[in-house]
């Protein structure tokens, strides 16, 4: 996985455990960021009894342990060396040492899994056909690959993006991450994904009305955040259309069989 690099007082590049957890537990407090790991946690299924688990970009390790408390083996690979460090020290201070391995590595590995997870991941991978060929190979016969990104077919690429890349004129801006190398939406992600065998069985997305939507009025000078617009992602996000049409969106996809 060919990433931009974040900048040196990032979590992933802390190599102390200690406080890498406590600078990532004050990004996931951030409203985006709860309704997020919500809702793409909703779509694991409730027990992965027997089941494995590869856990790309796997960070510090959140979604590894999630997994593997309902029961899954989980691999988390990560190409940060310090987050894999902390992952490893939270699953032994989990207890859960045992079912979750961690490496530090670009690939997927050597193992065939039953779901393959990529939570932000795609939009930081320059060969995006490439990855998908590889999350293709790595999956077992009627294996399941759950992942998510940011859309360009959304209100808060419509008015963020209109007012960094027309307004200010920075046609390189990617989001709110500067490692982000491209935009996705669900129409160009179903054709990619076609294309390595894999079809969508299910569409969720947040952030469908951006919750600091007063803070445009004021062109971003005074930050109004609107925590409770994250109900609205909770009650519609996975209903048509709205599944298609917010800033976060996931995807939970199957293998199509030969000649589909």
């Amino acid at each position: 996985m060919d990433q931009l690099e974040y900048p040196s007082n990032h979590w992933a590049k802390d190599f102390n455990p200690l406080s890498a957890v406590e600078k990532s537990a004050q990004l996931a407090a951030f409203p985006f960021n709860i309704v997020e790991w919500e809702m793409f946690t909703s779509l694991l299924p409730g027990s992965f009894s027997d089941r494995t688990v590869l856990d790309y970009g796997c960070g510090i390790g959140g979604l590894s342990l999630f997994c593997a408390r309902r029961g899954a083996t989980a691999i988390g690979v990560d190409r940060s060396e310090a987050a894999i460090l902390t992952a490893k020290y939270k699953a032994a201070k989990a207890g859960l040492g045992d079912r979750c391995h961690f490496e530090v590595s670009p690939d997927m590995g050597s193992g065939s899994y039953d779901f393959i997870l990529a939570k932000d991941v795609i939009e930081h991978v320059h060969d995006d056909d490439q990855w998908l060929a590889g999350v293709a190979a790595a999956l077992k016969p009627n294996g399941v690959f759950i992942f998510s990104t940011h859309n360009d077919r959304c209100l808060n690429y419509l008015f963020e993006g209109t007012y960094h890349r027309r307004w200010r004129g920075d046609k390189t801006w990617m989001g709110w991450d500067s490692t982000h190398v491209r935009f996705y939406n669900a129409w160009n992600l179903s054709r990619l994904l076609k294309r390595h065998g894999f079809v969508v069985q299910q569409w969720a997305s947040m952030w469908i009305i951006p919750y600091n939507i007063l803070s445009w009025f004021t062109f971003l000078k005074v930050d109004v955040t609107l925590p409770w617009l994250g109900y609205f992602d909770r009650w519609f996000g996975k209903k048509p259309p709205f599944n298609r049409l917010g800033w976060g969106l996931m995807a939970v996809c199957h293998r199509i069989d030969e000649g589909y």
